[in-house]
């Protein structure tokens, strides 16, 4: 029978037969499978049949696409879990349509993998890290990768404020928060940027002078300014006002 047929035939109540004559078909070629592999409606019989065939079990996309299939029985997916590059691994976090442990088990793979990533690599991953992830990133010392992290939709106000008012941040990422359009707008991220000794002058100052008098003056009167911002702000509030 022709591949097409096979496949066309391959729905969620398919024999285990027919899902061996699709497997063995000798026109069958791996394209076939991955698109089959987009079926939702897969029995788990096939995916199972599937990931122990001879002829494709040690074919990495076709691993990856298993494992990634909602109906794929959980002890499956977890078993083929930590032969998947770390994209993959990826994708499986942030798939919706898989059980929570699969999700969680994939994160764990990651965090565990993350210190042997390439700055490339880290880069990628903070763009869409998912919110198990990001903790993992945020210390990371290359501004590059922080830029990422700063676009990605999960990260939260509470952890750009820990890493911002982080004695250790250096001050390169310090700039990378003060500068950017998404961060750098909300009050409680900007004065942590104005008040942290490491952030670079000319960054603080920027943030400063976005700032109303009535919030200057409030910084003024703590003690956590350093030298060259407070000298700014005072010279902010000595200006004579518009009278409207």
């Amino acid at each position: 029978m022709d591949v097409r047929r096979l496949i066309d035939r391959l729905g969620p109540t398919a024999s285990p037969e027919r899902a061996t004559e699709l497997l063995e078909h000798p026109d069958t070629e791996e394209v076939h499978l991955l698109g089959v592999l987009r079926k939702r409606d897969l029995p788990s019989a096939f995916l199972e049949a599937l990931a122990r065939h001879e002829r494709w079990n040690g074919r990495h996309v076709i691993r990856a696409a298993i494992v990634n299939h909602p109906k794929t029985p959980k002890t499956l997916a977890l078993r083929l879990l930590n032969q998947l590059f770390w994209k993959e691994l990826l994708k499986v976090a942030n798939n919706f349509r898989l059980p929570v442990p699969i999700r969680a088990a994939a994160e764990k793979y990651l965090r565990n993998r993350l210190a042997e990533l390439e700055l490339g690599e880290r880069i990628t991953m903070a763009r869409t890290a998912t919110a198990g992830l990001i903790p993992g990133l945020v210390g990371d010392k290359n501004r590059r990768v922080i830029a990422a992290l700063l676009d990605n939709p999960r990260l939260r106000e509470v952890q750009v404020l820990a890493l911002v008012e982080n004695p250790s941040s250096p001050p390169e990422i310090l700039r990378v928060v003060g500068e950017s359009e998404r961060w750098a707008s909300r009050p409680a991220v900007r004065l942590a940027v104005i008040t942290n000794k490491k952030t670079p002058v000319h960054t603080a100052l920027r943030a400063l002078a976005s700032l109303p008098p009535q919030t200057i003056a409030k910084l003024m009167a703590g003690d956590g300014l350093p030298p060259v911002i407070r000298l700014r702000a005072e010279r902010i509030l000595s200006r004579p006002r518009a009278v409207c």
